[in-house]
């Protein structure tokens, strides 16, 4: 393999629709393994892709059961494994997740990477099936356990408020799809449909394999390559947010005790331009951190907020403030985080501000580099939008970044939509 190095340390190239990713590191003694089937988001199958990495996680051929498939990982000295379904921007990923302690790190040394991906080969390749098709209890087992996940986001209500601000921004396009589908779709699953679901992921959708370890990248690579090479669909990016002004305002009503405050706004930048670290030090400065202008003004001098934040989304070019308020308080919090808006946009912010936020910045990129799942996050991010920094990069990126640079980027900054939920029987704000 012909190894590209980029500044986060991950090493590694698409090939054939397969993009296989190394990070070798002395750091951990285990070796963390990340495999995703990415899609487009639709409607037409979303619910589809939340329900295979359920099914797939119940039983192979080998392993056919769930108490099997944990025997065989407490073979591999205690393996740990899950999968679930991610989202992107406009992507939903399959994804499988295997963490085993590295075997040089045990008596007699074995081969606990092969032997890993070889139950990785198993799930994905070989899946436990009757007459040719999943097991219908099993599907509707794992169904069932979908529909949980999704009323678990409706009573999660800062989620819930999120979910439903994304939507209305989206206005139809697929980032501002929910993940798992709706439960009426998850009904329309069945053991056939699914069978033949998994069939055309495998041979259509582009696949993500990343490992992070003390391991030989190249001998990795090759161990990948043949049980994961093969022709499929080519990756492409993350569409970011490309539409116009709305300026719409949506008050929305639920038994809530407390009321979940969103505004969505246009940045135009993503994760994979120049300006985002710039962009950054603007949300961090705004509302990323303890000493933000959002958490001081809304939450501690008026008391307005039970939280209040910032954050960026790296792939759709948006920011996304939020507050948990009394009801009542609506008018006022909303006053306050747009003036906030407006100061960052002015260039009042403090050089002390700036020194804060680079400080919390480096605080959590430093912190990302002892997790294997941050830094796999963090390049999965990357690959999906198409570019972007992390690490010692990222932190000499944000160390440059001038107040001029804070300003200009704060021109780009314009507010697009609103949410607030709000409890039934309380009075309307308007819309």
């Amino acid at each position: 393999m012909t190894w590209s190095k980029g500044p986060e340390h991950f090493i590694g190239e698409w090939r054939g629709g397969l993009g296989c990713y190394i990070y070798p590191t002395s750091r951990f003694k285990t070796v963390t393994m990340y495999a995703a089937w990415i899609r487009p988001l639709s409607l037409q199958d979303r619910a589809y892709g939340a329900v295979l990495p359920q099914v797939l996680k119940r039983g192979t051929s080998q392993w056919p059961s769930r108490r099997l498939m944990e025997t065989r990982l407490e073979e591999l000295y205690g393996a740990s494994f899950r999968a679930d379904v991610g989202k992107l921007g406009d992507k939903q990923l399959m994804a499988f997740h295997l963490n085993v302690v590295n075997g040089q790190f045990l008596p007699k040394k074995p081969d606990t990477v092969t032997a890993a991906l070889d139950f990785l080969t198993d799930v994905l390749d070989r899946p436990r099936l009757v007459d040719g098709l999943f097991d219908a209890a099993v599907v509707e087992q794992e169904k069932a356990q979908v529909k949980r996940q999704i009323a678990a986001l409706i009573n999660d209500k800062g989620q819930y408020a999120l979910a439903r601000l994304l939507e209305l921004v989206a206005d139809g396009a697929p980032f501002g799809l929910r993940k798992w589908g709706t439960p009426e779709e998850v009904d329309a699953v069945d053991a056939q449909s699914l069978t033949e679901f998994r069939h055309r992921v495998r041979q259509e959708a582009p696949f993500l394999f990343l490992m992070v370890g003390d391991v030989d990248p190249d001998q990795a690579a090759r161990l990948i390559q043949e049980r994961f090479g093969g022709q499929r669909g080519t990756l492409t990016t993350v569409v970011p947010y490309q539409g116009q002004h709305q300026g719409k305002t949506v008050i929305e009503s639920e038994s809530v005790s407390q009321g979940k405050l969103a505004l969505a706004y246009r940045t135009g930048l993503t994760a994979k331009d120049a300006d985002y670290p710039a962009l950054m030090m603007y949300s961090g400065i705004l509302g990323g951190f303890a000493h933000s202008k959002l958490f001081m003004n809304v939450r501690e001098k008026a008391s307005l907020a039970y939280y209040a934040y910032s954050r960026l989304d790296p792939a759709v070019a948006l920011m996304i403030v939020g507050a948990g308020i009394e009801f009542s308080h609506y008018e006022a919090a909303r006053q306050i985080i747009e003036e906030q808006v407006e100061a960052m946009r002015q260039g009042q912010f403090t050089d002390e501000e700036m020194a804060f936020t680079l400080k919390g910045y480096v605080n959590d990129i430093l912190s990302e580099e002892d997790s294997p799942g941050q830094l796999i996050a963090r390049q999965v991010e990357r690959q999906l939008v198409g570019g972007g920094l992390s690490g010692q990069a990222l932190i000499d990126a944000l160390s440059r970044v001038r107040r001029e640079d804070i300003e200009r980027v704060a021109q780009g900054v314009h507010l697009d939509t609103v949410y607030f939920l709000t409890n039934k029987g309380e009075p309307g704000h308007g819309t």
